[in-house]
């Protein structure tokens, strides 16, 4: 499903990462592939990430300072990303990520909103830690009151 979103967000952000901010497309597609391993890197990353940050993230409120730190985390990963995967100048980083950050999580808060099983689906693998890490806690829980 994130795959389905990458390209979405292609079709809306291509255009203007080439016109905009001057990348060729070779750097273009880096840098619309390169905001979705972002995404997965911050989610699996785990760092105390607990469930309701990450949907309130990919929710249209997002209303949390768990979220909107997230969210900075986010952005600083993907300027890395920019920079050193795709040997973007920090000015030109920076143009990218105020382009694609803010359509990939209107995107993202589209199709998962406060869905936490969208939110698996989207994620894949990625997001199993984290769904995991909820379960194991859940579970510990049931084996305090068992």
């Amino acid at each position: 499903m994130l795959d389905q979103i990458i390209n979405s967000l292609k079709e809306q952000v291509g255009g203007d990462l080439m016109q905009k901010v001057g990348l060729d497309q070779e750097q273009t597609n880096g840098a619309i592939e390169t905001a979705g391993d972002s995404v997965k890197d911050v989610i699996s990353g785990g760092g105390g990430l607990d469930l309701g940050t990450v949907l309130n993230l990919f929710s249209k409120e997002q209303n949390s300072s768990a979220a909107n730190d997230l969210l900075g985390k986010l952005s600083s990963d993907y300027l890395g990303k920019l920079t050193g995967k795709l040997g973007l100048d920090a000015g030109k980083a920076a143009s990218v990520k105020d382009l694609v950050i803010p359509a990939l999580m209107s995107l993202l808060g589209n199709k998962v909103g406060g869905n936490k099983d969208m939110l698996g689906s989207l994620l894949g693998d990625a997001g199993k830690g984290l769904l995991g890490g909820l379960g194991d806690k859940l579970g510990g829980l049931g084996k305090l009151f068992g």
